[in-house]
């Protein structure tokens, strides 16, 4: 079975400290993400931030249930604030009992069923191999660590390296979980030619000029 991470706990400082419930065209931007999984019939948990932490936690409490509505999906929540992708992916993952797991950022608004569908299919080769995780690498050695699938057993290793993390006071880079597995690297043109898929919307200029109908 295959369930998905929604990962919207981020900081987005450079949208203004949100990014989920931003609008792109006539709905909120985590909504094209959500919309497709359930189209695709993946059920899913979304990582939000802990209203906890807010000083007006109000209006993200409103949003969040009318989210919680509208999919009937599990929600949770960064268990601790501003310590990056891992806090997210553990709480997610905490969460699912489906063998595989693919963790996906609400702001990456381009993503197609068929570049889903393509990773999906590595899935029979990984486990025949042994591989843990399944991630999207470009020729020059950039990886997609956000748009990757991650077998349920990679759980305890995440732990551990979350627990380092809070022991360091610092957050780490998902490529760190990467390093302490066996990852099948999956070349980026055999997920979506075009890349289009990857690019992500970090300001709200970029919501703005991005082109939705691609």
């Amino acid at each position: 079975m295959i369930s998905a991470i929604i990962l919207s706990g981020g900081k987005a400082e450079r949208m203004g400290g949100e990014k989920s419930f931003r609008k792109s065209g006539n709905k909120y931007l985590i909504e094209n993400i959500a919309d497709m999984l359930i189209e695709m019939e993946i059920p899913f948990v979304t990582v939000f931030k802990n209203p906890r932490f807010m000083e007006k936690p109000e209006e993200e409490i409103e949003k969040q249930l009318y989210y919680y509505k509208k999919y009937h999906q599990t929600i949770t929540w960064d268990f601790v604030p501003g310590m990056g992708p891992l806090i997210g992916m553990l709480s997610g993952m905490l969460n699912t009992k489906s063998q595989w797991v693919f963790l996906v950022p609400c702001d990456m608004p381009f993503i197609t069923e068929e570049s889903i569908i393509n990773l999906l299919s590595f899935i029979k080769e990984a486990e025949l191999n042994g591989y843990d995780c399944i991630v999207p690498k470009h020729k020059n050695g950039f990886i997609e660590p956000l748009f990757s699938l991650y077998h349920i057993s990679s759980v305890n290793v995440l732990g551990m390296v979350v627990e380092e993390m809070l022991e360091q006071n610092r957050s780490f880079p998902i490529r760190r979980l990467i390093d302490e597995l066996n990852p099948l690297y999956v070349d980026v043109d055999k997920i979506d030619k075009t890349c289009d898929i990857f690019i992500n919307l970090n300001t709200l200029k970029e919501l703005e000029n991005a082109c939705f109908d691609r």
